[in-house]
């Protein structure tokens, strides 16, 4: 026992240091800065919907003993540029905010990795787990390790948030399909864990069963929280629900030191849609292609595929191909490119899927 503990590896758990959910909790702000001793900031949002909530609702919350800098953030923005905007940053006195959705945080992600200062995260929708994860969207994750690699010589660092503040008042305005999408993305955890367990049993990959378990905890929460409340589930309790549990997907992945617990192969199918919808032309929202695929992808493990459907049916979310507008063979595509997206990471799809096989898991599961 004693050999055990002197040989086992020192493992570092960084997870958020403050975080406040429920009504009003940006009315927190300036509580969690000055227990933070945070005296200095630059916010970033995006242009349009998040730079008004931005001016009309988080900066009035600030005190005036709190020096900060306001900068909306294009949607799409080349790297030179954030990296220049890094360049203007004191890491020593200077922490980053992000207000908005993933892409919005995603970006101060890399503005924090680039600066190397922390940022706090307010989300303004509760699409998918992004605003908790150390890690960034995969899409966007090909791009800078390339861009770190060649212009920084140096490798992404996945960096949590300081502190979250998750404020359901204004998170329950968002748009309805994309509180959808953060179900249909909670409840592909189980698949995720899933794969987990696949890779443990046949390929020896380290299992962390105390960051699995949290994984599928978040998703078995939400489901309980849609079957008590229903389509009511928009109200703020369900919004609450569903927020807590996408912060502690983050915490899950903050615990396993990857994104393991929260990312199996509905992500990597997820991906694949991702990277045919610029061949297409279609725009689906994550969570919706995680939730369809996760149905896929549990059917393809032999397990309780139908659980996730009927959570998913109860809140009117997307259960169909034809409900995210993507055609059969689009999807087919997707399922064959998937297995050569991130080949070291092993999930059901990794030893290959016919395409008879998918027309069948298709078939069977009725996403068609």
């Amino acid at each position: 026992m004693l050999d055990e503990l002197i040989l086992s590896p020192i493992q570092e758990i960084n997870v958020s240091r403050r975080v406040a959910f429920g009504v009003n909790a940006i009315e927190r702000l300036t509580g969690i800065f000055e227990d933070l001793g945070i005296k200095r900031l630059h916010i970033f949002s995006g242009r349009t919907k998040t730079k008004e909530i931005t001016e009309k609702l988080v900066i009035p919350q600030i005190s005036g003993n709190i020096e900060f800098e306001y900068t909306p953030l294009p949607d799409k923005i080349d790297l030179s540029f954030l990296n220049k905007i890094s360049g203007t940053i004191d890491r020593y006195q200077t922490y980053l905010m992000a207000v908005g959705g993933g892409t919005v945080i995603d970006y101060v992600k890399l503005i924090a990795n680039m600066s190397k200062t922390e940022y706090i995260a307010v989300p303004t929708n509760a699409s998918h787990d992004g605003f908790s994860s150390p890690y960034i969207n995969f899409l966007l994750r090909t791009q800078v390790d390339q861009y770190f690699k060649k212009e920084l010589s140096q490798e992404y660092c996945p960096i949590s948030p300081l502190a979250i503040v998750g404020d359901t008042t204004m998170i329950s305005k968002a748009p309805k399909e994309s509180l959808k999408a953060g179900v249909g993305d909670i409840l592909s955890k189980w698949v995720a864990v899933e794969d987990w367990k696949l890779a443990n049993r046949l390929k020896g990959e380290d299992y962390d069963i105390y960051a699995a378990s949290f994984s599928e905890m978040t998703a078995t929460m939400v489901e309980e929280r849609i079957h008590d409340l229903g389509k009511n589930f928009f109200g703020e309790k369900g919004v609450r629900a569903l927020i807590k549990a996408l912060g502690s997907s983050g915490v899950a992945m903050c615990i396993a030191g990857s994104s393991r617990p929260a990312s199996g192969s509905e992500h990597l199918v997820s991906h694949a849609l991702d990277s045919l919808s610029f061949e297409y032309d279609f725009e689906v929202l994550h969570g919706h292609q995680t939730g369809i695929s996760a149905i896929l992808m549990m059917y393809l493990h032999g397990g309780d595929w139908i659980r996730i459907r009927k959570s998913l049916k109860k809140i009117s979310a997307p259960l169909t191909l034809h409900d995210i507008g993507i055609d059969r063979d689009i999807m087919l595509l997707a399922l064959q490119k998937a297995q050569h997206i991130r080949p070291e990471r092993y999930t059901v799809l990794s030893e290959g899927l016919t395409r008879s096989a998918a027309e069948n898991a298709i078939e069977m599961t009725g996403i068609d």
